[in-house]
């Protein structure tokens, strides 16, 4: 009986008109979105690669030392495969941090701040399409998955046949998921076949388990609002009121509650602006390079007598002095950075996890997170790459300063030929997916619990609900 109760739901909705159309709506949207994905990642991957030539051809063409310092080395963030599927933050944050001894290093060159226009619009990505358009058709299919059999009285003439009431609803869910899911199966096997034949797309086996657990939770979101439309269909007496109060609660679970909950950390946890921290560490700088000027004249004075004396140890001990009073500032200038920096990232995570933790009540922000995490095209992926260019910069300046010190000839008064085979280069580790799954293992739990509170709330109105 199970079993003809499905055939029938399944029967139903692939004749009807709306599984036509979300069908051929999301073939569209789901290969459009995964080739513009495609074609996005390889021209990030060329930009990528052409940004690490030209920084290298740029440092090689410096004259001296000094002006490689005052350059310093631009570190490109690579891009991210699963971008294609889930853009994340990648395309509104910077992709360029430059690291050089006096300033601390921070994203730039972000896609939208090139190209405003892009802002706009925004990207069409699968996790935009599952959140939104998606959704929005699970509920399409279950708005009237009860009510509306009852509304023409097929409900009450199947009961009258001795059909029990939990098989029955078990049916029209089991039928009505899976007749939801066909329209968007299909297109995901040829997104697929598209990443298996694009050219420059590479996938390791990681990413294919990360794909899994992306497309996992694509089922699970569109579950939760499947689950809703039957809760909504078996408590309301009218298609059009279970339409409308469906329509509500997307409303406030995709919209409302991921901006309210940005608005609210920002009240209780506020943070200093950006302009204020750099601010602090330019006055910082300039009152080093003050007292740095100050020192050098000060030791060159004292030191000018043995000029004549001992030539050539007084450009040893020179040298040295460089070496040594450059390291000294720089070390200086980074620990104020890092303590202005810690203070700033501390609050900034603070207020960061309070709007995550307030957001979670909605499926759209558990998708979001979840699948940014496994995507690595999240916020956290952001912070962990800044972490580690921030992190290169003492050992850069280390380097650059043991170079000026040694450049120095006082016999002709040039300076050693620049060489940068030594330079020790900047080392970005991907996060392991085990990491990203601990991440994401919260929005996986917050979609199976509400997808388990929506269908007994179904199943248990549906054995008490009127059918008369």
């Amino acid at each position: 009986m199970l079993r003809d109760i499905i055939r029938k739901e399944i029967l139903d909705n692939i004749t009807s008109p709306k599984f036509v159309f979300t069908f051929l709506l999301c073939t569209i949207l789901i290969l459009l979105s995964v080739y513009t994905g495609v074609a996005n990642f390889r021209a990030e991957k060329r930009e990528y690669t052409a940004s690490v030539a030209l920084n290298r051809k740029n440092m090689e063409a410096q004259p001296n030392y000094q002006s490689l310092a005052g350059i310093g080395v631009k570190i490109s963030k690579p891009p991210q495969v699963l971008g294609t599927v889930v853009t994340g933050v990648e395309e509104e944050v910077g992709r360029v941090a430059t690291v050089n001894i006096a300033y601390d290093p921070t994203l730039v060159d972000s896609k939208f701040g090139s190209n405003p226009v892009f802002a706009v619009f925004g990207s069409l990505d699968l996790t935009f399409i599952v959140k939104i358009v998606l959704s929005l058709f699970a509920i399409l299919f279950t708005y009237d998955a009860i009510v509306g059999e009852k509304e023409k009285g097929t409900l009450k003439l199947a009961l009258s046949n001795d059909v029990p009431r939990d098989r029955l609803i078990l049916g029209k869910a089991v039928g009505g998921y899976i007749s939801l899911l066909l329209p968007l199966l299909v297109p995901l096997l040829l997104s697929l076949l598209i990443l298996l034949i694009a050219p420059d797309i590479s996938l390791g086996g990681q990413d294919w388990a990360r794909l899994m657990l992306i497309f996992l939770m694509f089922f699970l979101y569109l579950s939760v609002f499947f689950s809703l439309g039957l809760f909504v269909s078996a408590r309301t007496t009218r298609s059009s009121t279970s339409f409308l109060v469906l329509l509500f609660l997307w409303v406030v679970f995709v919209m409302v509650i991921p901006k309210a909950a940005v608005i609210t950390a920002g009240q209780v946890e506020p943070i200093p602006s950006v302009h204020e921290v750099t601010a602090k560490k330019d006055a910082f700088l300039q009152q080093v390079q003050s007292e740095g000027q100050k020192g050098l004249l000060d030791w060159i004075q004292k030191n000018q007598a043995e000029a004549a004396k001992d030539p050539q140890g007084y450009q040893d001990r020179f040298k040295r002095f460089i070496q040594d009073y450059q390291q000294e500032l720089t070390t200086r200038i980074d620990e104020n950075n890092a303590a202005l920096e810690r203070d700033y990232q501390q609050k900034k995570q603070a207020q960061q996890r309070l709007a995550v933790n307030l957001s979670r009540i909605s499926p759209a922000s558990a998708l979001t997170f979840g699948s940014m995490a496994l995507a690595r095209t999240g916020i956290d992926d952001y912070d962990r790459f800044l972490a580690s260019v921030r992190a290169y910069k003492p050992i850069y300046t280390k380097w650059i300063n043991s170079k000026l010190g040694e450049s120095i000839n006082f016999q002709t008064g040039q300076t050693v030929t620049l060489k940068i085979d030594d330079m020790p280069q900047h080392v970005f580790q991907a996060e392991w997916l085990s990491r990203s799954l601990v991440r994401a293992i919260p929005d996986f739990a917050l979609l199976v619990v509400l997808i388990i509170v929506f269908f007994v709330g179904a199943y248990v109105s549906f054995l008490r609900y009127d059918v008369r």
